[in-house]
């Protein structure tokens, strides 16, 4: 028997289509595994995980997804939308075509992420991003960066910004790094308000293994796909590389990047 499990935000709103959506499923003869059974999960057993809300909720879908080795299926009912390419006044029909198969499955590369130093050790997986950044009260940060061993420099800014390809419409884009297509095998380093005008943006190959190492006195925030995750401090180490696991995304029809891009950012006004 299919299995679905239904992920979704906080909100009487979305709580309700939730319920309407398990009603739904269930009357097709889809096994439903609500949010709580999912998150209690070790492996996917051939489930397929159904994204309900904005992008926010997705990652953390997608997450929960690597985690049990499932797919991701993303219905938008938040604002932006961009990770999500079904609408929530489409969610039954889109159902269905999924239910009858007419799908393509999107694998894309994520982060791996581990920390080491006196009072931390820690990994985490990244669906969009790594961010290492100061808070206001903090002085400006310094760091250096190695690359397989290689020390490329060292360097003074705010913070960094560690993306995939997926990420890179994100956080990366706002402080001028490149936009990379989804499917590629690659990751880039962007840096916030750097001290140095030759603090360019790389792009790195996926068998890359970058460390970013804390020079700087003070307390800095280490996040994830826009979540605060911990504070790190001088002599901590973040080394970051290509995570063995990909993200599959459920798409019912070829999705042209293009045209995402296209429609969210206006360019062809």
């Amino acid at each position: 028997m299919m299995k679905m499990g239904i992920f979704f935000a906080d909100g009487a709103l979305i709580e309700e289509v939730a319920k309407e959506l398990c009603s739904y499923l269930k009357k097709k003869g889809i096994g439903v595994l609500s949010k709580e059974e999912l998150e209690q999960l070790t492996k996917s057993d051939g489930i397929t995980v159904i994204s309900l809300g904005g992008d926010g909720t997705f990652l953390k879908a997608s997450r929960l997804a690597i985690k049990i080795g499932a797919s991701v299926f993303g219905v938008n009912l938040g604002n932006l939308g961009f990770l999500t390419d079904v609408e929530g006044v489409d969610i039954f029909s889109a159902v269905d075509d999924f239910i009858a198969g007419k799908y393509i499955v999107e694998r894309r590369m994520t982060l791996r992420s581990e920390i080491s130093g006196e009072n931390v050790e820690e990994s985490f997986i990244a669906v969009n991003d790594f961010v290492l950044m100061r808070e206001l009260s903090d002085n400006i940060i310094q760091i250096e960066i190695i690359a397989n061993g290689f020390e490329i420099g060292k360097f003074r800014a705010d913070g960094v910004v560690v993306s995939t390809p997926t990420g890179s419409t994100a956080y990366s884009l706002s402080l001028g790094g490149p936009i990379i297509t989804p499917q590629s095998q690659v990751f880039s380093l962007v840096f916030a308000a750097p001290h140095k005008l030759s603090a360019r943006p790389v792009v790195f190959s996926h068998q890359d293994k970058l460390v970013i190492k804390i020079l700087s006195e003070g307390n800095f925030t280490f996040q994830r796909d826009g979540e605060n995750l911990l504070r790190l401090s001088r002599f901590d180490r973040i080394m970051i590389s290509k995570n063995d696991a990909d993200l599959n995304i459920i798409h019912l029809k070829s999705k042209n990047f293009f045209e995402v891009l296209n429609k969210k950012f206006g360019w062809g006004d």
